[in-house]
């Protein structure tokens, strides 16, 4: 049997979840406007791969499956903007393009989510403004609110489990971080919804945990 660990790394596993999830709880309109999103997602981020190895599809698919799973989440809109939620910031797609294919909800879902970078930023400018946008989040309805942390969750477990050999020395230079961000936005969670909050205050503890394992490693212990 594979472990959970494995599991949750496996874009098989993940996207044969996702689909069972969708198939027992959404009728057919549903569905077909959430296979939408999933399938235009998918395109949108092909040869996108994560900090810890995966295709970085896997991550937008492990934040609807918290949705769904995790806190029950029946609104297919909400689903969409989860799947859809980094392919403004990430791809480059038009916010045009979302409106006419998945409407003006789950458009707008997408967009208060998506942190317009600047050209040339630094680790010090990015999270300076990826905390403050996290801060805009909290005027957002809660919908967006949701959708963002459940993404922290996905991003934070990948965090603790970015493999030795990925430490390169951006992935060093980043580290540090994503520990202030993490915490920053345990905070927010703690405001939006008890379940998410626990969860990502447990996943918070591990990564913790990894973080001063990986020194002990480093100075030879």
């Amino acid at each position: 049997m594979k472990s959970s660990l494995v599991q949750f790394h496996s874009l098989k596993f993940q996207k044969k979840k996702f689909r069972a999830l969708v198939a027992k709880h959404f009728g057919p309109q549903d569905q077909k406007k959430i296979i939408d999103a999933f399938i235009f997602a998918e395109r949108a981020h092909t040869l996108q791969r994560r900090d810890e190895g995966d295709a970085y599809i896997i991550h937008p698919i492990r934040v609807a499956i918290t949705l769904l799973d995790n806190i029950g989440t029946w609104d297919s809109d909400i689903v969409g903007a989860a799947l859809l939620h980094d392919v403004i910031e990430d791809c480059g797609v038009r916010r045009a393009t979302l409106q006419k294919r998945f409407g003006k909800r789950v458009t707008h879902f997408v967009e208060a989510l998506t942190r317009r970078r600047e050209k040339g930023e630094t680790e010090v400018e990015k999270e300076k403004r990826k905390i403050a946008k996290l801060k805009t989040l909290q005027k957002y309805p809660f919908e967006v609110q949701l959708i963002k942390c459940a993404d922290i969750l996905d991003n934070l477990r990948c965090a603790a489990d970015v493999p030795w050999w990925a430490w390169t020395p951006i992935a060093r230079k980043k580290f540090p971080r994503w520990r202030r961000e993490f915490h920053v936005a345990a905070e927010f969670a703690k405001s939006v919804h008890p379940i998410l909050y626990r969860e990502i205050r447990d996943a918070l503890r591990l990564f913790e945990v990894k973080r001063m394992v990986r020194g002990l490693v480093r100075l030879g212990f």
